[in-house]
């Protein structure tokens, strides 16, 4: 139950508990001056019927008796009357206090004739108020749940520009807690020139706004924020809400490097075709050495937009979920040495050792074909990008339920900053060597897209001119499609 925090109320029932004694004495004031008066006209009835000179001991005798008497009835009747009176107030005083701490257990109970349409109307005032209470309380619990639950950022600013709430997913948006914010100045909590213009904007204008923005902590997301004057607060407040756009904005940058790097693969070969057909169709056909020659590029570079095609293909297939892995139980050490034994006379030709680790009954629930493509992508690169005499090593081991894969070379390496783009499509380190080499820049995507789809994770660590390793973990049993 909601207890009440303004001093306010507890100081005036206070003030108002000390005044009860004034209030019984002025209560009984009219009695006792009622009895002085009385006091005062027997006192004159008497000085005109006594001669005062001969009945002075007799006049004693009769007269401060009954002073005294009526003096005493009167301070008790009033007494009496106060405590009719006082002792109801006494209880609601109590009363209210108790409701004050959100005590409603206990309804008013006066005893008093009087006081009973009052009595009524408290304890209905005090029924309506703890069930407004109980649901403005159920209500802000639902409020706060929700906030708690939302994965938008959520800050509530007052009409001057103090923040008065925020949610768990502000916080971490941010890197503040709540008890650093709150009471705070936005321009002085949050320091971005953007946002505090948005806000100063709103305000201004009593309109909903919206602007992106990105944030130089923690890891420079990318932020919708969209704000808008709130209705339940008083004018001028602002409930701002801000949307994690970083995925969205990192795709949509994968997309426009995919369309940029697909033209750019196409375009290459498409002119140098184009330029040797019309080369041929000028006469260069005459010649059938030299013509013989330009056929043997037009093939070449036909292939290669063959195999462009082929490997968008299948990385869609695989994306989409046409072409879904199909795991069978394989003798992994046998599905390795069958691959190293077609790569082991290219190694041979540049005087690079292969070795293979795996123990001899470790198995492996995966696509044998699409293992197959894994292993060709992975070892055909460590074999492009190690230099003659290098080392190639191939390791498996058995872990909780997986089996980890490991394909580890001493060759260039790659740039700490490319480490977290290369398994995108069309992404490559080194441009000019991969498409020398021969390499559509998709193998590594089509690969993790496989590793993927049997429930699995790839990994690479490298640096320059030491080599790298990929690490594969493959787990042992069927992923669920």
């Amino acid at each position: 139950m909601v207890k009440s925090s303004n001093p306010k109320p507890r100081e005036a029932i206070r003030r108002f508990g000390l005044s009860f004694a004034r209030i019984k004495w002025r209560l009984i004031y009219p009695f006792l001056f009622l009895s002085l008066l009385l006091v005062s006209l027997m006192g004159g009835l008497a000085f005109w019927f006594f001669d005062l000179g001969r009945d002075l001991g007799l006049f004693f005798l009769y007269f401060v008796p009954a002073s005294a008497t009526s003096v005493s009835i009167a301070l008790l009747y009033g007494l009496s009357f106060s405590k009719r009176i006082v002792a109801p107030i006494s209880h609601m005083t109590a009363s209210i206090e108790e409701i004050l701490k959100g005590k409603f257990e206990h309804p008013l109970r006066l005893e008093s004739e009087i006081f009973q349409p009052l009595e009524e109307c408290f304890n209905e005032m005090s029924e309506h108020l703890e069930s407004r209470i109980q649901f403005l309380s159920d209500e802000r619990l639902k409020v706060l749940s929700i906030l708690s639950d939302m994965v938008e950022g959520v800050l509530v600013l007052d009409d001057l520009g103090r923040i008065v709430l925020v949610n768990p997913a502000f916080e971490k948006l941010f890197g503040q807690s709540r008890n650093e914010m709150i009471g705070g100045y936005h321009y002085e909590k949050l320091r971005h020139h953007s946002l505090n213009a948005l806000v100063d904007a709103v305000i201004e204008s009593g309109e909903p706004r919206a602007c992106e923005i990105r944030l130089d902590i923690p890891h420079r997301q990318a932020l919708e924020v969209q704000a808008s004057v709130a209705q339940p607060f008083e004018h001028g407040s602002v409930v701002l809400v801000f949307h994690d756009i970083t995925e969205k904005k990192r795709q949509e940058e994968i997309q426009s490097d995919f369309v940029a790097n697909i033209s750019h693969e196409l375009r290459t070969p498409i002119s140098i075709i184009k330029g040797y057909i019309e080369t041929l169709i000028d006469g260069g056909i005459a010649d059938q050495k030299q013509a013989i020659a330009f056929l043997q590029i037009l093939q070449k570079n036909s292939t290669r937009m063959e195999r462009i095609v082929e490997d968008l293909l299948q990385l869609s297939r695989i994306e989409s979920g046409l072409d879904r892995a199909r795991p069978v139980k394989l003798d992994l050490l046998d599905a390795l040495e069958r691959v190293v034994m077609l790569f082991k006379p290219r190694a041979d030709q540049k005087k690079q050792h292969m070795s293979l680790s795996v123990p001899p009954d470790l198995t492996l629930m995966a696509d044998p074909e699409k293992l197959n493509v894994v292993l060709t992508n992975l070892l055909d690169n460590a074999i492009k990008y190690t230099e003659a005499s290098g080392e190639i090593r191939i390791s498996a081991k058995a872990g909780e339920g997986s089996v980890v894969l490991q394909i580890e070379d001493n060759g260039i390496g790659i740039p700490e900053r490319d480490l977290t783009r290369i398994f995108e499509r069309f992404y490559r380190a080194d441009r000019s060597r991969s498409r020398d080499l021969g390499g559509t820049g998709l193998g590594l995507s089509i690969v993790k897209k496989i590793v993927e789809a049997h429930g699995g994770e790839i990994s690479v660590e490298s640096k320059v001119s030491q080599g790298s390793c990929f690490r594969l973990c493959f787990m042992n049993s069927p992923p669920r499609t």
